[in-house]
């Protein structure tokens, strides 16, 4: 129903000259705001729960043809079907299935500048996305054998390293000790447990953990990557020799340290605020080392989607004309 109102064009879909009538979908006409607030042609509505646009429509004017208009209505629903709120089952699933073995671990800014401003360089070559295909998050299980999972992502605002927990392993860069890696033995069982202590600690201390480059399975001594981690170090510490950085383990991976994590993502900070005001969000500099004064993703997409639920409508005895007015101007 909705592309119904759009005219019709003659368009060249092989750019080859000959003409095919099509729908014109670029037309495009939207309402002023201020006039959109008219309280005789509009009003706030609440979506019901699990309510469709066409099932919405027909409630509010006992056809479902006018469901199109929400979408005019209302700047939060531009991005269409994607966006209309879900009902409570759905909205935690979608969480569910777009976190799942997704985990979260934080580095706090530990560092100072040479201005005194507190930052973490370490974290720095993550973002760079090429990288990523190559790097683990890794602690040490023995003498040359770590606890892996792959990193998947790196949020430098709020300092968090996301892996993929489906991935935990370990890893040995002595070839003896790896040759039982996947094996099912007893030195593969062994580590393969430890490897998911390791991770996911209970210590209530903070954790040094490494990130480690890899290259077809074996520890990387890729000069591009090694001189990207020097380098993002420099820019915060210039005065300190490019060969000589301390913080780095620089021939293959370099150390962080971490105070908190979670192993359903879901549940890592979508902000923090200030303990004495929710209302104030704060940085991910002033939330202190391990922190509990944040709205969680999980809390936040919730919030997000019960907001999307009240909307703005045509009122009913104006439809007719708004559909007919939309039209028009649409054609002309």
């Amino acid at each position: 129903m909705f592309f119904k109102q759009f005219p019709k064009t003659q368009y060249s879909i092989e750019n080859d000259a000959i003409l095919t009538n099509v729908t014109d979908y670029f037309r495009y006409v939207d309402i002023v705001e201020r006039l959109a607030n008219n309280l005789y042609a509009y009003k706030k509505v609440q979506i019901g729960h699990g309510e469709r646009p066409d099932v919405l429509s027909q409630r509010l004017y006992g056809t479902p043809d006018y469901y199109w208009t929400f979408f005019i209505c209302n700047d939060s629903l531009k991005e269409g079907l994607s966006i209309w709120p879900k009902s409570d089952p759905e909205i935690k699933n979608f969480i569910a299935n777009q976190y799942k073995n997704i985990s979260a671990f934080r580095f706090p800014l530990s560092e100072e500048d040479t201005n005194g401003s507190r930052y973490t360089p370490l974290g720095i070559p993550i973002l760079n996305k090429k990288y990523l295909p190559y790097l683990k998050l890794c602690r040490p299980i023995a003498v040359r054998v770590w606890a892996e999972a792959k990193i998947v992502d790196y949020d430098p605002n709020k300092s968090l390293i996301w892996i993929d927990n489906s991935t935990i392993g370990w890893y040995s860069d002595d070839s003896t000790i790896n040759a039982n890696n996947g094996n099912g033995g007893e030195i593969d069982t062994q580590y393969s447990n430890s490897a998911k202590n390791k991770l996911f600690y209970t210590s209530a201390s903070a954790q040094d953990f490494t990130v480690q480059f890899r290259e077809n399975g074996n520890l990387s001594d890729k000069i591009e990557f090694q001189r990207e981690v020097q380098l993002a170090a420099i820019r915060f510490k210039p005065n300190v020799g490019y060969d000589t950085f301390p913080l780095f383990s620089i021939d293959k991976y370099y150390s962080i340290r971490s105070t908190q994590y979670w192993k359903d993502g879901s549940l890592a900070p979508a902000y923090y605020y200030d303990s004495n005001n929710i209302e104030e969000e704060i940085s991910e500099y002033e939330a202190g080392e391990e922190a509990t004064n944040y709205k969680s993703i999980y809390d936040d997409m919730l919030e997000d989607n019960e907001a999307l639920k009240e909307i703005k409508v045509v009122s009913p005895s104006y439809i007719e004309s708004f559909a007919r007015e939309y039209k028009k101007l649409l054609n002309e």
